[in-house]
């Protein structure tokens, strides 16, 4: 199933030559950034913009991106500076990415990946993206988000993540407290990572199938989501400072379950 889709016309303003103009949020810009957007998702792109001049240094992306089914846009003096935050460095490129489409929960949940990342109240995208690259490389196959609390994949997001977006499933939830209910009867056991938790991660019991959750990046775990874990676990912290980034405590939690897990064969 293609994972991205035409975004909706509200979404943008007239811009050069009568074209859609669209705002930051849905571009990714920068020769580094686009080139790995390409090279890890060519049919996210709706469009590629490329400066005047910079056609050959910027052919392969832009023949990838129109064997993808996007288009190709040549701008002229100012059009790119116009498209992106007039301090960004674009370096002569950018892309507008079309709308991301959520994997299905409740298919998720079905086909039982182990185990899950749950992020509920992460609103930094780079944080976002700096979480589904730990869950990547710890070979997490899914993710779900708290859809009214949680930013999306947005192109910030994307940028972050280094391209492991593109290898995970993601799926969005609504009441997250019923959403873990449902994993509960699904067989999940819920760990709810948080400083101050009575087990350490060194201690979980990785054999069980696991949803591991995370919260905001300045509140934590919710009282109300804390509630409802089954364990609240806590990473030891040997030096002065009393918790971690929210994307590395997790890559912390999700790789100690990764090593435990291969460790016991």
């Amino acid at each position: 199933m293609r994972r991205f889709r035409e975004r909706q016309r509200p979404s943008q303003r007239e811009g050069p030559r009568g074209e859609p103009r669209h705002t930051g949020p849905n571009v990714v810009f920068g020769a580094e950034p686009v080139s790995e957007l390409v090279s890890a998702a060519p049919h996210s792109i709706e469009t590629l913009h490329v400066r005047a001049g910079d056609e050959r240094r910027f052919r392969d992306a832009a023949e990838r991106v129109r064997a993808a089914g996007g288009r190709v846009v040549i701008a002229r003096e100012g059009e790119l500076e116009r498209l992106v935050d007039r301090d960004a460095r674009h370096q002569g490129v950018a892309a507008i990415v079309r709308e991301y489409h959520y994997a299905d929960l409740a298919d998720l949940v079905r086909d039982a990946p182990d185990p899950i990342l749950l992020v509920d109240g992460v609103t930094d995208p780079r944080n976002l993206g700096a979480l589904l690259r730990s869950a990547e490389g710890a070979g997490i196959g899914a993710v779900v988000l708290a859809r009214d609390r949680t930013v999306g994949i947005t192109p910030a997001a994307v940028k972050s993540s280094a391209g492991a977006w593109v290898h995970l499933r993601v799926a969005l939830c609504g009441n997250v407290v019923r959403t873990l209910q449902m994993l509960k009867n699904a067989g999940y056991w819920i760990v709810a990572l948080a400083p101050g938790g009575k087990i350490s991660i060194y201690e979980l019991d990785t054999t069980r199938k696991l949803v591991i959750v995370v919260g905001s990046e300045g509140e934590g775990i919710r009282p109300i989501v804390r509630k409802a874990a089954d364990f609240v676990v806590s990473i030891p912290m040997r030096g002065k400072v009393e918790s971690l980034n929210v994307a590395v405590a997790a890559g912390v939690a999700l790789f100690e379950v990764v090593r435990r897990r291969e460790r016991a064969g």
